[in-house]
């Protein structure tokens, strides 16, 4: 495995973009390397590679922003656990890894369903409703079946995220992975659509909520005239 991460390295390496990793510095991600290759270029790497637990797990443990997105591309969903799947969200350094682990893992797990109902409950990982959402996106976006139950839940906290009642400062992040998640939620049908834009407009809502609204509204409109005119 040590030669197999060696390897990897000089892939990386050989990818290398100087400019970009620079601009990653620039804006606040202080990883110990960053090879600033793009994310065409990473999932090129990974295929390269066969998917292995241990070897994913050591990738993961790297301070590198590339080997920790190659960790999410080259992790087998069979082997991982939700428990583990848990400690890898609390291990999340910045927003994109976070949403690099919940593109490219984490719906394919095993009743994932239930897994993003116990992120969104953990108020203690800075990212882990972001990922809870995110998860919810890409399950509603691939269509997979989902608990009505864990649905409900799903629904219940967007509500609070997007209509906080206790004063709370919501991370935009996770405002934004929720708006998301609802977007691809309201696509399955014109009854979630609607659900969707009542959850996001209040009866008094502020600009932030309005610009959200208007957001969804026009893209539920845009959704609609696509399947009407794919059905003629």
């Amino acid at each position: 495995m040590e030669e197999e991460i060696r390897n990897i390295r000089k892939q990386l390496r050989l990818a290398m973009n100087g400019i970009i990793a620079n601009s990653m510095r620039e804006k606040g991600m202080n990883y110990k390397l960053i090879f600033g290759v793009p994310l065409p270029e990473i999932k090129q790497i990974a295929a390269l590679h066969t998917p292995d637990a241990d070897l994913a797990r050591a990738l993961w443990q790297e301070d590198v922003r590339e080997m920790k997105i190659l960790a999410t591309l080259l992790f087998p969903p069979e082997a991982m656990t939700h428990d583990e799947a848990r400690r890898w969200v609390a291990e999340i350094p910045y927003p994109e890894i976070a949403e690099q682990l919940a593109n490219n893992l984490l719906p394919l797990l095993g009743k994932a369903d239930a897994l993003a109902v116990s992120l969104l409950a953990d108020a203690e990982s800075p990212f882990s409703r972001t990922v809870g959402f995110l998860l919810w996106a890409q399950l509603y976006k691939r269509k997979k079946e989902v608990n009505p139950a864990s649905q409900e839940v799903f629904l219940s906290e967007s509500f609070c995220t997007l209509q906080p009642e206790d004063g709370r400062e919501i991370p935009w992040s996770e405002k934004r992975a929720a708006v998301q998640a609802l977007r691809f939620f309201g696509r399955l049908s014109s009854v979630h659509a609607n659900e969707v834009l009542e959850i996001v407009h209040p009866e008094s809502p502020t600009a932030e909520q309005q610009e959200f609204y208007e957001e969804l509204k026009f893209e539920f409109e845009e959704w609609d005239k696509d399947s009407s005119e794919s059905r003629s």
